[in-house]
């Protein structure tokens, strides 16, 4: 599949209406929800006299588009353009502009990196109009705004400091230089902040859509905001914006599900560029995309001297508490509660047989979990119950259960200190804070309670097992969630790790300096010519067209089109009838790969081929 040189697109001509336009820039440039990829240029329309007080950069409009009604986005008014027969708009939808200039340029260079569609981008930047909230009283208050030297800065909380407050006392600090966007990776972490900051506008997809378009609105004429939200707030038109605040930047939840799949920092990163903002990233250890900006000084690392008291404890036989461990326990109880991390949910994931260590499965093939103490096998594929459960190689009668989930940690714990309060909390069933001054915690990761005062003990139960996970984030991930997780501990609290006393994160938590790991991750990736020092593109696209569009990329790298530093992997089986291809680049060479990937899909647009799915440095390679 040999990719073609690039697309060039006729303008759309049509008789124009006998109606008058406006004399003063008559002509309105606008971005066209066709629903159409390769149609994702500027379209001039002409402005009736009717229209012309209302129409201005940012106002959403319905425009005639090859026989249809469609929406679209005023760019700008001009005086003239190069088609020589124009349509004139047909209505403007809201009389309000959604996106000021700064905010349309923001909006084009997302598109252009990320290869997309700018209405992929509006979708997610600017909520549905609500006529309700529309016709209340709405006035825009020019503001000039005050040019400063705009900072980079990434803030490192310190130990035994909660990680919303530390965020309250930085935004407190901002107030009275223009406003302040605050982006957090979930829900949960916007009712966390509101709490704190009850001032604060709220942009949130969970909230009602009549609420969260007015709260849109207040941030395009508002001066002086605080506005917390989730990552589509990125792109929120606040006019006297002067720093964005990024909490845990590297949380996959920053990373948009829909396509493009563009993330919050990169966003965040353009857009502070673009306008002159004040950047901070706040958290407790930074992704390898940030370290990389630290290392080379582009971003400035903020942290205070601190000694956290951190101990390991090897497991020596496979138990899930070692006997050295429990005296600490016990005496961690007498001040305070304690916190158990567990790596996963559940009871047991994985059974073996005892007697052969085969795998346990179902007659349909499907493997066997164990959901709870009392219940019994069950399968992962068909959900029969194996009441009677039989090794099918061995005939054994007795299962050994692998995989120790949150579920057999409560049970196992609860066993060892009888009379105790033992609380559990997961994604299923998430606990906010625990109120209880005793008492035994075991959570997952992201459902970890809030206590008043820390906790005396943190305990990271089987802690090498959070690096196993396969995906090139893993160790990122576990860095940050023991640095996190240990952080909750009281100001004479301690840290527990079930693992080796070898490992670097025991010195790199025990120092609070996330940079003595993540120094040596970042030239294991730059060894290999990975992320953060290449631009990543995943390819998922059909099986039967995956070598042919491999054969066509490298046709293209012959030719001079494709970058010759692009490295390619793949193509690898994704699913049953997809395949993935990954390319990697180095960064200087990341616009030209881009482009060509653009035009690529813009092409098997016009062919009416349908899109292959393509994701631009997105969280994982491998998910």
């Amino acid at each position: 599949m040999a990719l073609t040189r690039p697309l060039r697109l006729k303008a759309e001509i049509a008789k124009l209406k006998p109606e008058g336009s406006s004399s003063v820039l008559p002509i309105a440039q606008v971005w066209v929800d066709s629903g159409v990829f390769h149609l994702d240029q500027k379209y001039d329309y002409l402005i009736p006299d009717n229209l012309s007080d209302i129409i201005s950069t940012g106002v959403r409009v319905q425009v005639p588009f090859h026989g249809r009604e469609v929406e679209g986005l005023v760019l700008a008014r001009v005086s003239s353009s190069k088609s020589p027969v124009l349509k004139s708009l047909s209505k403007a939808i809201s009389p309000h502009s959604v996106a000021t200039s700064e905010s349309i340029e923001l909006l084009s260079a997302v598109a252009a990196r990320w290869a997309a569609h700018p209405f992929d981008i509006i979708r997610s930047a600017i909520p549905p109009r609500v006529a309700s909230v529309d016709k209340e009283d709405w006035t825009d208050l020019p503001l000039p705004k005050l040019k400063t030297k705009p900072t980079r800065t990434y803030m490192h909380i310190p130990p035994v400091v909660n990680r919303f407050d530390f965020l309250q006392s930085m935004v407190r600090r901002n107030t009275g230089k223009g406003s302040t966007l605050v982006i957090v990776p979930d829900n949960r972490s916007v009712q966390r902040v509101m709490a704190l900051l009850p001032e604060a506008v709220v942009l949130d997809s969970a909230l009602e859509r009549s609420e969260r378009y007015r709260n849109f609105l207040i941030c395009r004429y508002g001066r002086g905001l605080i506005v917390v939200g989730t990552r589509s707030a990125v792109f929120a038109p606040i006019t006297d914006l002067e720093s964005i605040i990024i909490l845990d930047e590297g949380s996959e939840q920053h990373y948009e599900v829909r396509s493009p799949g563009w993330n919050v920092r990169d966003v965040a990163i353009l857009r502070a560029m673009k306008s002159d903002l004040n950047l901070t990233f706040v958290g407790y250890s930074p992704s390898s995309e940030v370290a990389r900006l630290i290392e080379s000084k582009w971003i400035n690392f903020s942290s205070m001297k601190s000694r956290v008291e951190v101990s390991a404890f090897p497991q020596s036989h496979g138990e899930l508490i070692p006997s050295r461990l429990m005296g600490e326990i016990r005496k961690a109880m007498n001040s305070g509660p304690v916190l158990f991390l567990a790596p996963r949910k559940g009871y047991s994931q994985s059974i073996v047989c005892s007697k052969c260590k085969n795998s346990a499965l179902c007659e349909c093939g499907g493997k066997l979990l164990k959901r709870g103490s009392e219940t019994s096998l069950e399968c992962t594929i068909c959900a029969k119950a194996h009441l009677d459960w039989r090794c099918a190689w061995c005939k054994g009668s007795t299962p050994y259960l692998l995989g120790r989930g949150s579920e057999r940690f409560a049970y196992e714990i609860g066993a060892a200190f009888p009379g105790v309060k033992v609380v559990q909390s997961t994604s299923e069933l998430m606990i906010d804070s625990f109120a209880e001054d005793r008492g035994l915690v075991i959570a997952t990761p992201g459902a970890i309670p809030i206590t008043r005062n820390g906790y005396s003990l943190v305990v990271i139960l089987e802690a090498e097992r959070f690096f196993l996970q396969a995906d090139i984030r893993a160790n990122e991930r576990s860095r940050e969630l023991f640095f996190s997780t240990s952080a909750l501990a009281s100001q004479k609290g301690k840290i527990a790790f079930v693992m080796s006393a070898d490992s670097p994160i025991i010195g790199a938590v025990s120092a609070w300096k996330p940079s003595l790991i993540s120094q040596r991750e970042l030239r294991e990736r730059l060894e290999v010519n990975l992320p953060p020092f290449t631009r990543a593109v995943t390819i998922d696209i059909a099986a039967s067209e995956s070598q042919s569009l491999l054969r066509g990329l490298k046709k293209s790298q012959e030719d001079s089109r494709l970058p010759k530093s692009t490295q390619f992997l793949g193509p690898s089986q994704l699913k049953a009838d997809i395949d993935r291809i990954v390319l990697l680049a180095p960064l200087s060479d990341g616009e030209a790969l881009i482009s060509l990937l653009h035009e690529f899909q813009r092409r098997r647009s016009s062919s009416k081929k349908s899109l292959a799915s393509i994701r631009i440095d997105p969280y994982s390679l491998s998910r």
